[in-house]
């Protein structure tokens, strides 16, 4: 029994030793249910901004907003109707400020009056999945409740669906730039890990007693940490091409301008966690800390539109938020969060800010 309790006890010390075990085993759950807790602890009720295009009689226009103002959830109308020209509301779709838009043709009034069909058309954005998979059936129920209400209970009216998009998008097609982005906040924060690990080992102060430039040791590693993301970004590209068939739309030299700016924002951060905390085993648990919240409020895995509204400031703080939706705009043609300027303006005030408090705190010994 001595035996066993002693095997036991050194078992308990070295696991409490470990932080990153003890991270893991503890903190990491923990923090997956206060995340998803906090953030879908009250989802609401989603409000559709649907654009109205009338292009015949307004008899028409109130059928459809009738048949819209109908569907009521908690008692809050489920959608916001914002009429106007095609042009206009085509441009509010793809900025993002509408969520679909229905163009009511000119013969419909005429042909309802002839019991002819009428078909509407329906401009949505199919890369948007709560659009695909919950707005665009709405609608058709909606157009069902109206058939049902004109006389004779025949389906008159039918909704031609049209994308914004070139090409369809599909939910992989949205992962795989999110997946990319994340590999490359993880390669980048954690390039800060061993420059602790040698700073603790008095390794870098050893080195400080050669002719070796420390300007040449960050440069060496940060050229090292540049051609690893790059072979990540070729192989992440590669098995999303020929497993899934996701196609690579934008500019490869674009995308590899944004492969290095994204590395090079990360690896700020770490260099900044690297600033401020002298141990390995207190940068493992701190490092896992800012990586995980921002994997999973960043658009990574799901649209950031999905959460609710209280979050957004938080989103928008991360850099990860903008690098993702650059990266997803360049490889699949995806739908933007920011347009290009912004996304690449926050990453540069990013790195700007995290180099120059690292420059500051930074100590190599």
């Amino acid at each position: 029994m001595k035996a066993f309790t002693q095997v036991f006890m050194a078992h308990y010390r070295q696991f409490m030793r470990d932080r990153a075990a003890l991270f893991f085993t503890f903190i990491f759950p923990i923090m997956f249910i206060l995340i998803f807790g906090w953030v879908f602890r009250n989802p609401g009720t989603e409000i559709f901004k649907i654009g109205i295009v009338d292009q015949g009689s307004p008899h028409s226009a109130g059928f459809i907003t009738q048949g819209l103002d109908s569907v009521v959830v908690k008692g809050e109308k489920s959608f916001k109707i914002k009429t106007g020209e095609l042009a206009n509301q085509l441009q509010l779709l793809r900025d993002g400020d509408l969520d679909a838009v229905i163009v009511i043709p000119e013969s419909m009034d005429s042909s309802l009056n002839l019991n002819q069909p009428a078909d509407l058309q329906l401009y949505y954005d199919p890369s948007t999945t709560v659009n695909q998979q919950i707005l665009v059936p709405i609608l058709h129920q909606v157009i069902d409740g109206i058939n049902l209400s004109l006389p004779g209970n025949v389906r008159f009216i039918s909704m031609e669906e049209q994308s914004i998009q070139s090409h369809d998008l599909r939910y992989i097609d949205y992962l795989l730039p999110g997946i990319l982005g994340m590999q490359l906040m993880f390669t980048g924060i954690f390039g800060g890990l061993p420059i602790i690990q040698q700073r603790q080992a008095h390794i870098i102060k050893r080195l400080g007693g050669t002719p070796l430039r420390r300007s040449t040791l960050v440069f060496g590693e940060l050229v090292f940490r540049m051609i690893l993301v790059l072979l990540t970004a070729v192989l992440i590209i590669l098995v999303g091409r020929l497993v899934f068939d996701v196609q690579m739309v934008g500019n490869w030299l674009v995308l590899c301008g944004m492969v290095i700016l994204g590395t090079l924002v990360f690896t700020c951060l770490g260099y900044l966690v690297a600033a401020f905390v002298k141990t390995e085993e207190a940068a493992n648990p701190l490092l896992n800390i800012i990586t995980f919240p921002m994997m999973f409020l960043s658009g990574t895995f799901f649209e950031v539109n999905n959460m609710p509204s209280y979050i957004e400031p938080v989103v928008k703080m991360l850099p990860l938020t903008y690098l993702s939706d650059a990266l997803r705009q360049i490889m699949v043609d995806g739908s933007p969060l920011y347009s290009m300027t912004t996304d690449i303006g926050v990453m540069l005030v990013w790195t700007v800010v995290s180099l120059a408090i690292t420059i500051r705190f930074f100590r190599w010994d």
